[in-house]
């Protein structure tokens, strides 16, 4: 006589819906597999695997993706009028001195440290903005488990940021080096002892094997599993292995690959917000999208031109203050516990339909 075999029940509410979640918060991961064949394929073609090859990677990247991403800030700073009545001061001569400094850089010989910094500053900031939308499905859909709440905070920032350290790993002799960021061009990194990045990557692996069995656990005590977070963890966490650990690509293309997923998260994640904080300005979203890329296909050019000309390199440091800005910025604007105006905008009440993403029991 056979019995039958618990079946797994998942929790799916969706942030938007299950196509646009699964589309730009999880799917989207794969665009960084999307570059590294873009970049693979123009050295196949020909191009030179360090010049380019790299650039024309990056200038694609950074045009329509990075750069626009950034611009989408401007929406919640500055078009927001409660959110611009926090911080006034910061969001204007705060702002206005965060772009001047950028001029002192190259001249005073501090670029290679600044780009060592705002480097590992930006690969936290990707870490952070993965765990709040982690956060986001933890209250769509297990609020009650506070538990699984600091677990899951733990697990992922534990094992993705092994995976950062990893690429640091005897990259030279010295305890900090120089990597080459395109032509002259290089930046100050730290250099990590193999002892120290294999302590890492078992941490994470810990860290992994740890969620893996919280969520045994749920589903033995006949609890429904978190599908959304779950789905963004594992795609985070397949992103920073692949990138960091196993690929060994100039560093203005592991930027592409490391930003890709990070970048159209976020696009996805201000539309919504967009629409919702502005329902009465027609086709807010695409308007600002358009704005973005604008301001993308400018700043993408200066840069890339500024690569191989002085000129443009110094042109273009307020942007590249700019975007420290944001890195600065987004910890600070996205705080659901002090905005109460996108706790109204994210976490629905619970009479909305489930087609705009409330709960759904899914067996398999």
């Amino acid at each position: 006589m056979s019995t039958a075999s618990p079946r797994l029940t998942f929790r799916s509410r969706w942030l938007v819906s299950a196509r646009y979640d699964l589309t730009l918060f999880v799917g989207s991961g794969l665009l960084c597999f999307v570059f590294w064949g873009f970049y693979e394929g123009l050295r196949y073609l020909g191009y030179h695997p360090t010049g380019l090859s790299v650039l024309i990677t990056y200038f694609v990247f950074t045009t329509f993706l990075d750069l626009p991403h950034i611009f989408q800030t401007f929406s919640r700073t500055h078009a927001d009028p409660v959110e611009f009545k926090r911080h006034p001061h910061l969001y204007t001569w705060g702002l206005a001195l965060f772009l001047l400094s950028g001029f002192l850089f190259v001249p005073s010989g501090m670029e290679p440290w600044a780009i060592g910094l705002v480097s590992l500053y930006g690969s936290w900031h990707i870490v952070r903005q993965h765990l709040g939308f982690v956060r986001l499905y933890h209250g769509l859909n297990e609020p009650e488990r506070s538990l699984d709440h600091r677990l899951d905070a733990w697990c992922i920032q534990i094992a993705l940021l092994s995976c950062v350290v990893y690429d640091y790993v005897e990259i030279s002799d010295e305890p900090i080096t120089a990597l080459t960021i395109y032509g002259p061009h290089f930046g100050w990194f730290p250099v990590v002892p193999e002892w120290l990045g294999n302590t890492a990557v078992a941490a994470g692996f810990m860290a992994f094997g740890l969620l893996v069995l919280r969520q045994l656990h749920l589903a033995s005590a006949k609890q429904a599993l978190n599908l959304p977070k779950l789905l963004v963890m594992a795609m985070a966490l397949l992103t920073h292995f692949c990138i960091f650990v196993v690929a060994a690509v100039p560093f203005l293309v592991a930027e592409a690959l490391e930003t890709a997923y990070h970048n159209a998260q976020y696009h996805g994640f201000v539309a919504v917000y967009q629409q919702r904080r502005f329902p009465q300005i027609r086709h807010v979203a695409l308007r600002w999208l358009g704005a973005a890329l604008l301001y993308g296909l400018i700043a993408g050019v200066i840069e890339v031109f500024g690569y191989s000309q002085p000129t443009f390199y110094l042109l273009f440091a307020p942007f590249s203050m700019l975007t420290l800005f944001h890195y600065y910025i987004d910890g600070k604007i996205w705080k659901f516990s002090q905005c109460p105006e996108l706790k109204v905008m994210f976490q629905p009440p619970e009479s909305v339909s489930a087609s705009t993403g409330l709960q759904q029991d899914i067996q398999v």
